[in-house]
């Protein structure tokens, strides 16, 4: 069974679309997406259309959440942290025309409700996903790192006893796609090549990791313009 883990996607629909055409997925494959779904491309609804469209049909998607899709989802309910604030100063209003809308809360409850169950990390044999970083001293990293540093962190420290010989699998952090080739040969694997930025040829692809074979996919940007 082919498995796949796929970084930050930041709004970049056509782009997505290729890459998952590119990896030819079928519905005993199994995806992992490590978060970003929206904010700095033009089309964060339709991010989360494909996202939905694939798990209605049978598809073995696993979305993890990223602290761009945590940023919308406090702005929706009013929890704010540090970060999420200013949201809609920021990629927010952008991102709301994605949905036709110019109010938080006037964006469709399925998606806003797909957001909020977004786990923060996940295990899957021999790898641990998440977004940003796990507290790899912890007995148990998966239960005992904080969302904030899920979100938003690093993951130092990867000798710490909760690694147990297993891989840490990334996004959040933009490396050029030199540095994710080499991080494919350590234990901490880093899958965001920043492909909202449109820079080639070390950056700007859609990048998705075969977790079987060890082999990168790259789509570059296809959706234009972008909030930085």
């Amino acid at each position: 069974m082919p498995r796949y883990a796929i970084g930050d996607i930041h709004g970049g629909s056509q782009t997505f679309r290729a890459l998952l055409d590119s990896l030819n997925l079928k519905h005993s494959d199994r995806l992992y997406l490590l978060g970003d779904y929206v904010d700095r491309g033009p089309d964060s609804k339709g991010v989360l259309d494909i996202i939905l469209s694939l798990m209605d049909v049978g598809y073995d998607v696993r979305p993890m959440r990223g602290n761009h899709d945590d940023m919308m989802l406090r702005t929706f309910t009013g929890e704010h942290d540090d970060y999420s604030w200013n949201w809609m100063k920021g990629w927010g209003s952008h991102t709301l025309k994605s949905f036709g809308v110019e109010n938080i809360n006037n964006v469709s409850a399925r998606y806003l409700t797909f957001l909020d169950a977004l786990p923060y990390c996940r295990h899957d044999e021999n790898f641990l996903l998440v977004h940003a970083g796990l507290d790899m001293l912890a007995e148990d990293p998966l239960t005992e790192t904080s969302p904030g540093q899920m979100l938003w962190g690093e993951s130092a420290l990867l000798k710490g006893k909760g690694i147990k010989g297993k891989t840490l699998v990334v996004g959040h952090h933009i490396r050029p796609i030199t540095l994710i080739e080499v991080s494919l040969l350590t234990n901490h694997i880093f899958l965001d090549n920043g492909a909202f930025t449109n820079q080639q040829p070390d950056l700007g692809n859609l990048v998705a990791l075969n977790l079987n074979s060890m082999e990168l996919t790259r789509q570059p940007w296809l959706d234009g313009v972008t909030i930085w």
